[in-house]
Parts: C-alpha cells; sequence; structure tokens
C-alpha cells in the first residue's frame, strides 16, 4: 500500500490544477483506508488521517459547486475531519469545517444512502459536540441556571432534528437505528440544560444513552458505518466543471471561544499515568505486587481472560500516558512505555491479525518495539524492572517466525541491554541469545551450529518458549545453510519447508520429494515459488515446475526471489524444450536481467544459451551484468530463498546492475583505439564450446561470429580460431573472455600465412564492455612519476630482491620500495604502508605472494586490493594471480595490468618483465604495445639483443627457446 501513496503522490508532483482532481481522489481512499486499517484514535495513524484530509481538502476546492462530485468529496472530507477532532482531539477548527462540508454535502441528491446516513449521523455528532462544549465546569457550578448560549442549545436543537428525520426514513440496519436513538437521547437531554430549563433534565436518561453508545462503539460501529459508506469512487460520476487551485476554502461560521476551564486533565502527564496504572491495576491478577510485574504477568497470561472493552481501554490509556510524557522521572517514562507494549502486543494477540501481516500487524508490531526500545534508554540495567523489559520482548515475537520482523528493529540495543543484567532468568538469557541470532542472520549468517542453546532452560511450561524453539531451529537451519551443511538437532522433523531444507541440505532426492508432496498446499507466493524451485531440483518433473513457477512469478514482490524466480523458469522451459519454450526461456531470462539481485552464475549460463542461438544482443546484456554483478559465495540460492521464507530474514538485496549499451561501449572501444571488442564465452556448462560475439566499434553492431569446439592454440592448429581472428590483421583487438577461456593464449592462434596472430595485433584483455568504458574515461599519468616497488615482504621471495633492484636502478631510481631488499627501503611493507603509497602509485610492481586478490605483506598480515579506491596507475604483476584480481584492480582505479595467464620459468618472467619495463620507460610506449613489442621481438629469430641486458637475462635469452607460445604467449595486458 505504502508503494501505491509513493506513486501517486510522485504522480501528482508532476501535475497541475484541475488535472489532479483524479489522483487526488485515490490518494485520498487510499490514505483514508490505510488510517482506519491502523485503527481510529491511534497515535501512530494521525499522520495517515492528516494527508488523506489535506488530499481531499485540495480536490474539494477543485470541484465546482453545482457538480455531483463535489458532494461525494464532502462527504469524505467532512468524516475525516470529524474523525480528526472526535477520535485525536485536533481543535474546533476541524470540527467546524466538518459541519460545513458536511452540510453542503446531505444537500446532494445523488448520494448514495448509506453515505447519507453516515453523513447525517457524523453532522449531527458534531452538532451534537458543539453543544456540548458550552457545558464547562463554570455552568456546571452555577446549576446551569443561566443555561447555554444561544448557539449551542441551537446546535443541539439541530443535532436533534437531524436523528429524528433519520429515524423518521427507511431502517437500514439495527446498529445506525440503535446508535441514532442513543445519540438523539443525549441531544434532547442535553437541551434542557443549554435553554436554561432545568427543571426538563432527566440525567438518567443521558446515562443510559451514554451507556448504550459505548456498547456501539466497542463493537466497531464507526468502522463498519465508514466502510459500508465508501464503496463508490467518487469520480464514478460525471465531472462538469472543475475550478483551479485559486478556489476558496469553504466559509467557516465564527467559532465560540473555548473556555480556559474546561481544558481536560485527562492528557496531563500525571493523570494520564495514573490512569493508565489504574487500569491496569483493574486487570492485574495480583495488584500487591510492582506495576513491572503485574504488567508482564498480564502480558504472559494472555488476552483470553481480559473482556475485550477492558483491554482496549488499557491500550487506550497506556497510549494517553505516553503521549502525555514531558520529561520527569526516567524510570517512571519507562514503565509507561512498558505498559505501552504490554497492551499493544496482548490486542494483537488478541484480534489474531498477528506480527507477521504486515497490512494489518506491521506498524504497530514495530510500535511496540520502539516503546520497547525508549525502556531500556529510560530504565537502567541495574532496576528491577529491566527483567521485566527484555521478557517483554518475547511479546513481539511471531510464533511461526520469531527470527523475524520489530525484534530485528531493536536486536542489537535489547542485546546490549541484556547482557547488563545481573543473574539473568533462563528466558532473558534465552531472549539475548535470540537477539545475537537476529543480528547475526542480518548481518551476513551464522556459524554456530547450536546458536540458540539456552533456549533449552526456559521452562517447559513459559509461553515463550514455544516461539523460543521456533527460533532455534529456524537458527540451526541458518546456520546449515551458512556453513553449507547439514542441519544439526534434526531440524527437519518440523514439515513443511523446514523438511524441504533440511532435505536440499542433505541432497536426499527421495526425502526432498515426500517433503514437497507433503508442503503442496502452501498459498503463499513465495513459499510456492521456492517449492517449484525445489521441484526443478528434483529434475524429473519440469511440466510441474514450470506450472508453479509460471503461475506464481508475476505475484513476487519485485525483488531477489522475483529475480531468481525468472532464472528457475526460463531453466525450466529450456530444460523442458517443448514448442515455443525457447522463446520462453529467453524472455524469462529477460525479466531476470531486469530484476535486482541478478546472480553472477546465472547471467553467465544465460549468456551461454544466448549466444548458441545466435542472440547477440541478450548475449551482450548477460555477460556485461555477470561482469559487474556482485558475486554470491556459500549455498545455493535454492536454500537461501527457502530460509528466507521459512525464517522471514531476507538478505539484503544488491540493486538492479545498470550496465552501457553498445553504443556506449563502442564509443569507448573507438576512444581506445581498437578495432573490435571480441566477448568469448562457454555456450555449454562443461565449456567444450564456445561462442564469440564481436562488437564492431564503427557502427555498435553486435555480431555472433561463431560457435566452435574449444581448443588450445598452443598445442592444435585447428582452424576455428585461425577463421574467426585472421581477419585482423594489424591494430589492436579488445578480448573479454569469460571463465577458462580467459587462460587461452589467442596470440598464438596460427594464421593464414603461418604467422602468429600476436605477430599481426595487439591483444588487449578486458573483463568487460563495462569496464572499457571506465577505462575510456581515465587519464595515464607518466609512469616514473611515482613508481613504488612491493617485494618480498615476507621473506619468502629473495630472488626477486635483485631483480626488482634493477630496475629500480635502471629506470625508476627515484622509485618507493616496501618490504625487504637489497639497498635501503622506505618501510617494511605492511597494510598501512601499502596503503599510504597506493593510491599516488603511477606504477605498482607487485614481488610479492598473492592470494586471490591480496596481498600477502609483513608480519603475516594481508592487504586486500578490491578494498581499494582511487587508484590510477599501471600495475605489474610478477608472477600469475587469481582471475578475479584484474577485474578488482581495475574497479580500484588502476588503468591497465601487466601480467601472465599461466606459469612460467622464473628467469623467463624476469626477462620479459625487463623488457616491458625497458619499453615503457626508454621508449615510452604505452602499456598495450610495449607487451606487444616484447612478445614480437621474442619471436623474431632475428632479434636484437639490448646492450645492456643484465647478465642472467642474457644467458636466458642464449639458453631458452624464446619462440615457444608456452611462454611468450603467457605475457598479457589488461586494460586501457
Amino acid at each position: 500500500m505504502q508503494d501505491s501513496i509513493e506513486r501517486l503522490r510522485e504522480e501528482l508532483s508532476r501535475i497541475s490544477g484541475p488535472a489532479r482532481l483524479p489522483k487526488l481522489t485515490q490518494l485520498g481512499q487510499v490514505l483514508a483506508t490505510e488510517y482506519w486499517r491502523a485503527g481510529p484514535g491511534w497515535p501512530a495513524a494521525l499522520g495517515l488521517l492528516s494527508a488523506a484530509i489535506e488530499a481531499w481538502a485540495e480536490a474539494y476546492r477543485l470541484v465546482d459547486p453545482g457538480d455531483p462530485v463535489r458532494g461525494q468529496v464532502a462527504v469524505r472530507l467532512g468524516m475525516l475531519l470529524a474523525a480528526r477532532h472526535g477520535t485525536h482531539g485536533s481543535g474546533p477548527e476541524d470540527r467546524d469545517t466538518g459541519i460545513v462540508v458536511l452540510t453542503e454535502a446531505t444537500g446532494f441528491p445523488g448520494l448514495a444512502p448509506m453515505q447519507g446516513v453516515v453523513a447525517r449521523i457524523t453532522l449531527g455528532q458534531l452538532y451534537l459536540a458543539r453543544a456540548t462544549e458550552a457545558m464547562s465546569p463554570a455552568a456546571a457550578r452555577g446549576g446551569f441556571l443561566g443555561g447555554g448560549s444561544s448557539g449551542a442549545a441551537q446546535d443541539a436543537e439541530e443535532a436533534a432534528r437531524l436523528f429524528r428525520e433519520l429515524l423518521a426514513g427507511p431502517v437500514l440496519s439495527t446498529d445506525v437505528t440503535s446508535i441514532t436513538r442513543a445519540m438523539l437521547v443525549v441531544a434532547e437531554s442535553i437541551h434542557p440544560l443549554l435553554s436554561g430549563s432545568i427543571a426538563d433534565f432527566d440525567l438518567s436518561k443521558i446515562i443510559d444513552a451514554m451507556s448504550r453508545l459505548r456498547d456501539l462503539q466497542r463493537n466497531g460501529l464507526p468502522t463498519d458505518l465508514w466502510n459500508r459508506a465508501n464503496l463508490t469512487d467518487p469520480l464514478d460520476y460525471p465531472v462538469t466543471a472543475m475550478r483551479g487551485d485559486g478556489q476558496s476554502a469553504p466559509v467557516v461560521p465564527p467559532r465560540r471561544p473555548t473556555p480556559a476551564t474546561a481544558a481536560a486533565t485527562s492528557t496531563q502527564p500525571a493523570s494520564a499515568r495514573r490512569a493508565a496504572r489504574e487500569q491496569l491495576a483493574a486487570l492485574a491478577l495480583d495488584r500487591d505486587q510492582p506495576v513491572w510485574e503485574q504488567a508482564l504477568a498480564m502480558l504472559l497470561a494472555g488476552p483470553g481472560e481480559i473482556e475485550p472493552a477492558a483491554l482496549d481501554a488499557f491500550v487506550g490509556a497506556t497510549a494517553n500516558a505516553v503521549d502525555a510524557q514531558d520529561g520527569g522521572d526516567p524510570v517512571e517514562l519507562g514503565l509507561d512505555r512498558l505498559l505501552s507494549v504490554v497492551g499493544l502486543c496482548l490486542r494483537e494477540r488478541r484480534d489474531g491479525s498477528g506480527w507477521d501481516d504486515e497490512d494489518a500487524g506491521g506498524d504497530a508490531r514495530r510500535a511496540g518495539a520502539r516503546d520497547l526500545l525508549v525502556a531500556t534508554r529510560c530504565v537502567p540495567p541495574g532496576h528491577p524492572a529491566a527483567v521485566a523489559i527484555v521478557e517483554a520482548a518475547g511479546g513481539l515475537l511471531d510464533e511461526t517466525r520469531p527470527l523475524s520482523g520489530a525484534i530485528a528493529d531493536i536486536a542489537d540495543d535489547l542485546l546490549a541491554y541484556a547482557e547488563r543484567i545481573e543473574s539473568r532468568p533462563p528466558v532473558v538469557s534465552a531472549l539475548a541469545e535470540l537477539c545475537r541470532t537476529v543480528s547475526a542472520l542480518h548481518s551476513g549468517g551464522l556459524s554456530s551450529p547450536d546458536p540458540l542453546a539456552a533456549v533449552a532452560d526456559v521452562p517447559a511450561g513459559h509461553p515463550w518458549r514455544g516461539p523460543l524453539d521456533t527460533a532455534a531451529a529456524h537458527a540451526r537451519l541458518a546456520a546449515a545453510v551458512h556453513n553449507c551443511s547439514p542441519a544439526a538437532g534434526g531440524a527437519g522433523s518440523g514439515g513443511g519447508l523446514t523438511a524441504v531444507l533440511d532435505a536440499l541440505l542433505r541432497h536426499d532426492p527421495a526425502d526432498l520429494r515426500t517433503a514437497l508432496d507433503a508442503a503442496a498446499d502452501r498459498s503463499s507466493p513465495s513459499a510456492r515459488a521456492v517449492l517449484g524451485a525445489a521441484r526443478l531440483r528434483l529434475g524429473d518433473d519440469p511440466d510441474h515446475a514450470i506450472t508453479r513457477l509460471a503461475g506464481v512469478v508475476r505475484l513476487l514482490d519485485e525483488g531477489g526471489l522475483r529475480t531468481r524466480t525468472w532464472w528457475r523458469l526460463a531453466e525450466a522451459y529450456r530444460r523442458r524444450g517443448a514448442v515455443g519454450d525457447t522463446e520462453r526461456c529467453r524472455d524469462a531470462g529477460r525479466n531476470a536481467l531486469d530484476g535486482p539481485d541478478v546472480d553472477p552464475a546465472d547471467a553467465t549460463r544465460f549468456a551461454g544459451w544466448m549466444l548458441a542461438e545466435g542472440r547477440g544482443a541478450e548475449a551482450f546484456t548477460a555477460l556485461e551484468i555477470a561482469a559487474v554483478a556482485p558475486k554470491r559465495a556459500g549455498a545455493d540460492s535454492l536454500t537461501h530463498d527457502v530460509l528466507a521464507v521459512l525464517v522471514g530474514v531476507v538478505p539484503a538485496e544488491t540493486p538492479i546492475v545498470t550496465v552501457p549499451t553498445p553504443a556506449e561501449v563502442a564509443a569507448a572501444v573507438r576512444e581506445i583505439g581498437a578495432a573490435a571488442l571480441l566477448y568469448v564465452h562457454s555456450t555449454d556448462d562443461a565449456g567444450l564450446t564456445a561462442g564469440v560475439l564481436c562488437l564492431d566499434p564503427a557502427t555498435g553492431r553486435l555480431d555472433v561470429l561463431a560457435n566452435l569446439p574449444v581448443t588450445d592454440p598452443l598445442v592444435s592448429d585447428d582452424p576455428g580460431w585461425p577463421a574467426i581472428l585472421g581477419r585482423w590483421t594489424a591494430g589492436r583487438i579488445l578480448v573479454a573472455a569469460t571463465r577458462g577461456l580467459s587462460r587461452v593464449g589467442l596470440g598464438a592462434v596460427c594464421t593464414a600465412d603461418g604467422r602468429r596472430l600476436g605477430q599481426q595485433v595487439r591483444i588487449t584483455d578486458v573483463p568487460s564492455g563495462t569496464h572499457v568504458v571506465r577505462l575510456a574515461a581515465r587519464s595515464v599519468p607518466p609512469l616514473t612519476e611515482e613508481p613504488v616497488f612491493v617485494v618480498n615482504p615476507r621473506g619468502d621471495r629473495d630472488d626477486a630482491m635483485a631483480e626488482v633492484m634493477i630496475l629500480r636502478r635502471l629506470f625508476y631510481p627515484q622509485s618507493v620500495c616496501l618490504g625487504r631488499a637489497l639497498e635501503p627501503v622506505d618501510a617494511v611493507g605492511g597494510p598501512e604502508d601499502v596503503r599510504k603509497h597506493l593510491a599516488g602509485a603511477s606504477l605498482l610492481h607487485l614481488a610479492c605472494g598473492l592470494d586471490g586478490t591480496a596481498l600477502q605483506l609483513a608480519g603475516g598480515e594481508v592487504f586486500d586490493l578490491a578494498s581499494v579506491s582511487g587508484a590510477r596507475g599501471l600495475v605489474v604483476l610478477s608472477a600469475p594471480a587469481a582471475p578475479d584480481l584484474v577485474p578488482a584492480l581495475l574497479d580500484a582505479g588502476f588503468t591497465g595490468l601487466i601480467g601472465w595467464r599461466w606459469a612460467v620459468p622464473a628467469s623467463f618472467a624476469a626477462l620479459a618483465l625487463f623488457l616491458v619495463h625497458l619499453e615503457l620507460v626508454d621508449n615510452r610506449r604505452p602499456p598495450a604495445e610495449a607487451v606487444g613489442v616484447v612478445q614480437r621481438w621474442m619471436l623474431d629469430p632475428d632479434r636484437i639483443v639490448p646492450p645492456y641486458l643484465p647478465g642472467a637475462h642474457l644467458n636466458t635469452v642464449t639458453a631458452t627457446d624464446l619462440t615457444r607460445p608456452a611462454l611468450w604467449a603467457a605475457l598479457a595486458y589488461s586494460g586501457r
């Protein structure tokens, strides 16, 4: 519903004048419905009511007085004004304006019968309220001998007239008749007082009438009347004319001043608190106990033994006490909040809406959690009431999903509070553990196999034992999912989704099928979605899975589960392979790509399917999203989804991934100066075949060039690669290769004339077109501006020290050296040393150990390069690294990386990097060209050896066949 409100407000922000009327009436209707659902008089709902009034008031100003719509709008505006005045105690302006607009509304003949009745009842109530205002304490002390003002008597008379007309008309319902007759008695009974005829006053009639009114209101009559009066949309009626925003507001009659002595005292802090405590004492099992023990005992006993009206009165009194707080003793303020929590919990348990119902109980649940949080801040943990405050948190738990909901809003604070309580009872310890578990679930996952062991110490008969046992079972399943292991403690014995998840964790198809058969009747869309996905996991019934998934995917919220359900539906269509399933698979995959929380693995598979079908546009989008979407770790997505539906804790979702268009990537390729961007990607799960997608930078055109068996150019002369790559005979091409294909040495491909591709073109590796766009916008600093070497910080790369010394002396005499070297260093090479110099480095030469994207530094410490931002230079690696390192470095801001596709002898690697630095510095070549020149030099039998090549490198040249592709083709450049 909140989405509808925000959408309507956003649409209204774009229009003005009479065109706003349809949207205003829709917004007013939605806000009013939400207000009545939240509960008339509920303090937290006042904002909804005021917003609804604003919408209907503007709509009222836009409608011409002669238009039939005017009456419809006036009815709604008047009734909402009456609600704000009568249930929230707003000023007389609401009452007087409501009288004006409802008087106008009752003059329209087009009102539905029930609308007319409710409008007249409400108008009579407003007149009656204004009449009773004159019955001040001063007038009472004078025995009402002077009567009230003439206006008050007229108001009472007008109220009575309206009620008589209603009773003389058709009987619409016994409820309407009863409430109207009771209010008529009140109006007629006070008229003698207001007119000065004391002898005609009968107090017993008023008492009887007020008693009947309370009974009717307790049964929810005002809300019921409102619902029955709002069955029609006001714009279902023809609109004849509307005025602009300049229309004047309704003329409000002059207000009679309210006597200062008439102010109610019930809203004063002391009396409001006293009223709440008196209500508690009337309901308490033991009135001699302290307030907090009375409240806790009542909460634990439940609402079953409390008369509904008494409970409602208690909730109202506690709300008034909270509202009236304006300082004073913090402990007393905290106890006011504790009583409010107790009342809210009891009423929700009585009404059966459940904390899990977002529409019905979400606002009240969070209101209770906020009150409890305030109580923890007011009452010291050493106070005797602290135990009751923590134990009251059990009332916020949903019996079926106790790890989710409002408890998550306060888990960290409540845990910190509970841990400061000395001599904690078992229930408090268990609730503290539950808060710790909830925090862990929301922050990343559980690792302990039995995270709620303290639950076993809670007495079996305690009211919170049930939800705590459920929480413990759910926590064991969550830990199993996090640890990718079977659940401990028989977590699957609960049946339903619990059994499904347990079978998935144990990889037991037979138990999974049994659990699915038993859970087949679950009705929520999210439950049906994961059950359909589990059917697909069984692999024997794609029709069943398709029926479930296709029937529910559009009912899901637009979140991660919906995205993954589209992926699963795409896989189910592909697996079934019936007529039309190819198109259905493609459509489902495209829907998934448009959603949040895309798993790169899903996008990668879909890209392969699309390449195999020759669909370049879909493959391009999927490959780009797969390259930049955050990667997932841990258990597979299905177990996470079943867990989320079961326990109600949904992990944080990644937003919708935005990738550039082919035209934007083509422009970046032109900026870099390349002739093409090739995507090389597996088209089968085994990686035996590869598709090649080409982006032409001149036209932005995408073409699937081939789908061919994967062969290794180092050892095979298969014609597949040359047929594709032989079309480029000069210049530079960019290659975005995925999975293991990134290690294929395409430079070693033999062309038609017997030469190697690397002798004709310069090949630059890039992670994706998105990275090309980013790289094209970066400037390249001079390499010698601020070079940094990280060498042998752990003492396990002694050979690198001599190589680095030569490089620094010949090419970078002003460089910074971190780690261990044969010459003085600038720092020992710890994480802070690296961080200090990283951002400004124009060149970063890494001669240290690498673990994924992390540098192995001095003292056994590591530094994750994936956490860096704002870098700017070129990175040179002395040894092969993980495939994830290249995108991590480019994402950190570096402009390129010179490294290795596979391992080569250390002597060859040192020679190659020396020659690369020579080309970079002495010949001032760009990195891509420098790597290409070195590779062509190695392939040239007539190569000229540089005159100052160190002896060790000269020995490598003379003792090694440098033309072997397994050596020179390992050298690679990635970047700009």
